[in-house]
C-alpha cells in the first residue's frame, strides 16, 4: 500500500488504470472539461481516470487558458502531478503510468497521457479528441516526468 494526502491507499492494479483510460477513447476534446464521452482535455482525462480509480477528485484545478503554461512560465503540471502521484525514476514507462510532456524544448511541461502498454498511451488532443497512440520517438524525447497512481501494483 502507498500513502497519499488521502491517507492509506488500497492496492491498485495497473490493468484497472489501463481499462479506465481506454474507456475514455472517443471522448471529444473540450478545454478544461473532464466528462467521459462528453468532453475532456489531457488534464481532464487524467483527473477522470483518477476519479474512477479512487472515487474522488485529487484536486480541482483553477480555470486555465490554452496558453497557461507559457503565460505562467511555471511547472504547474509537474507540480500537481508530484502532489497527487508518485514520481518514478524508471526510464521506461509501464502500463498505468502517467506521462507528462514538454511539447517544445525549453518550454514548461503542459501535456499528459496515460500509458496503456509498452509503446502506447491514451491522451486527449485538441485536433482529434481522446485516442490511443504509439509512444514513438517523438513522444519519448518529450517526456518530462513519469508518475504512478498511488498504490499501484506493477
Amino acid at each position: 500500500m502507498a500513502s497519499s494526502e488521502f491517507g492509506m491507499v488500497s492496492p491498485v492494479c495497473a490493468d484497472a488504470i489501463v481499462r479506465a483510460a481506454r474507456s475514455w477513447i472517443g471522448t471529444p476534446y473540450h478545454h478544461q472539461a473532464s466528462c467521459k464521452l462528453v468532453g475532456t482535455d489531457c488534464l481532464g482525462l487524467v483527473r477522470g481516470v483518477f476519479r474512477e480509480i479512487y472515487g474522488r477528485e485529487a484536486e480541482m484545478p483553477p480555470p486555465y487558458s490554452a496558453d497557461w503554461a507559457e503565460a505562467l512560465a511555471a511547472e504547474t503540471l509537474l507540480a500537481a502531478a508530484s502532489r497527487h502521484l508518485v514520481p518514478t525514476q524508471d526510464r521506461v514507462p509501464k502500463a498505468g503510468d502517467v506521462l507528462i510532456f514538454r511539447l517544445r524544448r525549453g518550454t514548461v511541461a503542459k501535456h499528459a497521457g496515460l500509458v496503456t502498454g509498452r509503446d502506447s498511451m491514451v491522451h486527449a488532443l485538441e485536433t482529434i479528441g481522446t485516442v490511443e497512440v504509439a509512444i514513438n520517438g517523438w513522444w519519448r524525447r518529450r517526456i518530462a516526468g513519469i508518475f504512478r497512481f498511488p498504490g499501484v501494483e506493477i
